[in-house]
């Protein structure tokens, strides 16, 4: 699940354990993987195109075959296509605008759950062949996501919130993050890797999930689990590389998480505030 790698940085050797989405890492040049969402809405766009030239050029190919059993088929055919076609640019169009504006535009029936299997692989297989990243895509994936998982998102009156922090944030941060829980009602939660968090969302049973971690967990952990829970995540900063000193801008963890359970009441800050009197 882990493996021991090293990585060579002004003539010295550091030793990291690296998670499992990062093997074979060898100490590359850290990339700058902020993207905005336009990048894989743009790159989904183009996957839902070239599925629907496909579709026209196989019902095209096998139109003159169709005419054979009868002359009738091949309108059928292409009424089929048009109708197939619509659909998916209708359905395109939602996620553009839901992921752009943050509003509800998803009024057929739940494709989000679609997002995943006809965009997510074809839209990372063209990054590939492009020569972007996959964090970068990643990063931009995340992003698109955490627009539609807010949007859809049906808020109940015991909103439980569980937060997965990675092993990997410095210690000042996870202290600063876990002191939360003091203005928060939430669960929070270091775990190892991808097969722990899992379990923490089973054994925990929330209502809605943050989870903070590297591109490529997080984009793992939204095709896991973001059909069945609500889910934002928090892709974190790698100045040494990564699955060593991450960080992440805590105001965005707090702005998620005042997403799903409110702002603290004005006693909880006055107790905050005493404490550092």
């Amino acid at each position: 699940m882990v493996m021991d790698a090293k990585k060579i940085e002004e003539g010295k050797v550091q030793t990291r354990n690296l998670g499992e989405e990062w093997e074979g890492w060898k100490g590359e040049k850290r990339e700058d993987t902020s993207e905005g969402k336009s990048l894989f809405l743009a790159i989904g766009s183009f996957v839902v195109l070239l599925l629907d030239l496909l579709i026209i050029g196989f019902t095209y190919m096998i139109s003159p075959r169709l005419a054979s059993w009868h002359s009738f088929l091949p309108l059928v055919a292409w009424t089929i296509v048009t109708i197939v076609i619509l659909m998916t640019i209708v359905w395109m169009t939602q996620i553009i605008l839901t992921a752009v504006t943050g509003k509800n535009f998803l009024f057929l029936s739940n494709p989000l759950k679609y997002l995943f299997d006809i965009v997510f692989e074809g839209s990372f297989k063209i990054s590939k062949f492009l020569g972007i990243s996959k964090d970068r895509l990643g990063n931009s994936f995340v992003k698109s996501y955490n627009e539609m998982s807010r949007a859809t998102k049906r808020h109940e009156s015991d909103e439980k919130l569980l937060i997965l922090l990675p092993r990997c944030l410095t210690k000042e941060q996870i202290k600063e993050i876990t002191s939360l829980k003091e203005r928060y009602p939430i669960e929070i939660h270091v775990v190892s890797g991808g097969e722990l968090a899992r379990r923490k969302i089973k054994e925990s049973r929330p209502t809605a999930v943050i989870g903070v971690a590297c591109e490529r967990d997080l984009v793992s952990g939204i095709r896991d689990v973001g059909r069945k829970i609500s889910l934002i995540g928090i892709p974190n900063k790698r100045p040494d590389g990564p699955c060593q000193n991450t960080v992440i801008e805590i105001k965005e963890l707090i702005d998620a998480i005042e997403f799903y359970v409110g702002p603290p009441s004005q006693e909880e800050e006055r107790s905050e505030e005493l404490k550092w009197l």
